[in-house]
């Protein structure tokens, strides 16, 4: 008797239950897939707006090479002095994030950005402007495991002063970095991976599904876990579920300085390939569950490591 079920679909189901890769996915040309990221711009745009940013900052535009996404963005304020305004607002939203996350603001752009396009910070590009052609830009991406900023600053005396907002909404609730004493940066990443890797792999769907973990980018100081094919973890609604964890140690004397990132994504379909379902950022609909799982997550991360 034939199948009624299409053979794309059964084609996914048995390179999924043998842990083969898609064939839509075996491709490394990221331009195939330029629909799907202009698609991500209006999200970008929201995740903008649910932290109070989007008086600041607006998505633009993304351009797609073979290997690189880079999303273009802009200065919301376009009255005088413009690019003196953005520099300030993007000096303090700089000094502010380092301050109240652990990480720099330009390391959270790129980190969200690479989250909502499905590929690897390594993969993904961030160009912040306030025209063309622009007198400040700042040009975001990741190399060599560090994530440098380069570009072009005004060196004006008549800096404008900016309002941010008073809190950053989308920052990690609670502590998201934590000191661990008389221990390597190797050691530390390496222990967090194992034990992440651990408390996932056990889960997964109710039915036929079980959780897809991947830590194929790892370095020694830090390293990124994601998770697809899970159900009831997050979402109470019952949606398919995608987790990504980035961790970075820091080497500062005799002790090792951790600090993370916990994004999700919520969607109808099985995340499988990636950049092909519609899936959509937690943060929007459902952050408080999103945070409370975090925390968790992260206490009992923390917990362990201490053991150790």
């Amino acid at each position: 008797m034939q199948s009624s079920l299409p053979l794309g679909y059964l084609m996914t189901c048995l390179l999924a239950l043998y842990g083969l890769p898609p064939l839509e996915a075996q491709s490394i040309d990221l331009r195939q897939d330029k629909a799907f990221f202009q698609r991500k711009l209006p999200d970008f745009q929201s995740w903008l707006r649910q932290n109070h940013l989007d008086g600041v900052l607006y998505a633009d535009s993304i351009a797609v090479s073979p290997r690189k996404v880079t999303l273009f963005l802009r200065s919301a304020y376009q009255g005088a002095r413009v690019c003196d305004s953005l520099q300030c607002a993007w000096d303090r939203l700089e000094k502010n994030n380092r301050k109240v996350n652990g990480q720099y603001f330009h390391e959270r752009l790129l980190h969200k950005w690479a989250f909502l396009a499905e590929i690897h910070e390594d993969q993904a590009e961030v160009v912040v402007r306030c025209h063309e052609p622009a007198h400040f830009l700042a040009r975001v991406r990741s190399q060599n495991g560090q994530m440098p900023v380069d570009g072009r600053n005004i060196r004006s005396g008549a800096v404008l002063d900016v309002r941010l907002p008073a809190s950053l909404a989308g920052v990690n609730v609670g502590d998201n970095s934590m000191l661990v004493p008389n221990k390597s940066v190797d050691a530390v990443c390496l222990q967090a991976r194992k034990y992440l890797v651990n408390y996932y792999k056990g889960k997964g769907t109710p039915i036929l599904w079980k959780a897809k973990v991947d830590t194929s980018y790892t370095i020694f100081d830090e390293f990124v876990l994601e998770v697809t094919h899970l159900n009831y973890e997050i979402c109470p609604d019952g949606y398919f579920e995608y987790h990504r964890i980035y961790v970075k140690g820091v080497q500062k004397g005799s002790d090792v300085e951790l600090s993370w990132e916990f994004q999700g994504k919520y969607g109808s379909g099985i995340l499988f390939p990636p950049r092909k379902n519609d899936y959509k950022d937690m943060e929007l609909r459902y952050k408080t569950e999103l945070d409370n799982y975090q925390q968790r997550l992260f206490k009992k991360l923390l917990d362990y490591l201490r053991r150790q």
